[in-house]
């Protein structure tokens, strides 16, 4: 979801506090007397333990949607205005696959601020002043003593630009596809989430370069003239600063 770049950040963080990885396993058998005792890998290993943890995922339920009438796919289908394909119910939250007309798609996002703006809309809808979710996904996590806010959706991106400090976990990540901003996110720096989604919606052209540069304030990028958006004829000389094209 993150990409290598990032994910390496947060799995030295983990590390820092004392928390290993075992990569290219898996887990094949739990063993002990009356509780997991031992867990058996397939490379061979086996680590001893106190208790397992086991985080198999969740999946929407949508079974008694289904036997209702409503459309389903990856949850309960609704439009923008998040009705769903019966007439007067509505649907909202996690379990609620969404078309969102920013992205021209149905999105299905588990995160509490999107059931919580989802229920105004809902509730707009149902009281016949219908109005378009048009949210920008989100999420935030804090692990340890690192904070980190996420906006966007990047299925696939061309490259990922680092602005600040990386070894401190004090920087912004920004994930581009076709040099505009699909999704960014910022680590142990404050007050720049609201510029960050703009900088997503305005779908505007920047340059690897003013991304990257912790001098260059992101409302520069954001109110910038259409006249200093990178041109095709500009292509070239913008590569060569080590742009991606």
């Amino acid at each position: 979801m993150l990409g290598t770049e990032v994910a390496r950040v947060f799995l030295q963080l983990h590390r820092d506090h004392g928390v290993e990885f075992l990569a290219e396993t898996v887990v094949e058998s739990f063993a002990g007397n009356g509780a997991v005792e031992r867990v058996a890998l397939s490379n061979g290993a086996v680590v001893k333990c106190d208790f397992v943890v086991v985080g198999i995922g969740v999946a929407p339920r949508t079974e008694p949607f289904q036997a209702a009438g409503m459309a389903t796919d990856n949850g309960i289908v609704v439009d923008e205005h998040l009705q769903t394909t019966v007439e007067d119910v509505f649907a909202a939250g996690d379990v609620a696959n969404a078309f969102n007309p920013f992205y021209g798609s149905r999105l299905r996002v588990e995160h509490w601020a999107n059931a919580s703006d989802q229920g105004l809309i809902a509730a707009r809808s149902m009281m016949g002043r219908p109005a378009g979710y048009r949210e920008i996904p989100y999420f935030f996590s804090d692990q340890y003593d690192t904070g980190t806010e996420y906006s966007g959706y990047a299925t696939d991106w061309d490259e990922v630009v680092l602005r600040g400090d990386r070894e401190n976990r004090e920087f912004l990540a920004f994930w581009l596809k076709d040099r505009r901003v699909v999704a960014g996110m910022n680590m142990n720096i404050w007050d720049v989430h609201d510029e960050i989604r703009e900088l997503i919606r305005s779908r505007r052209m920047v340059r690897r370069a003013d991304l990257a540069d912790a001098e260059i304030p992101l409302s520069r990028l954001l109110h910038a003239e259409a006249d200093d958006a990178p041109r095709p004829e500009a292509l070239s000389a913008w590569a060569s600063e080590g742009g991606a094209v």
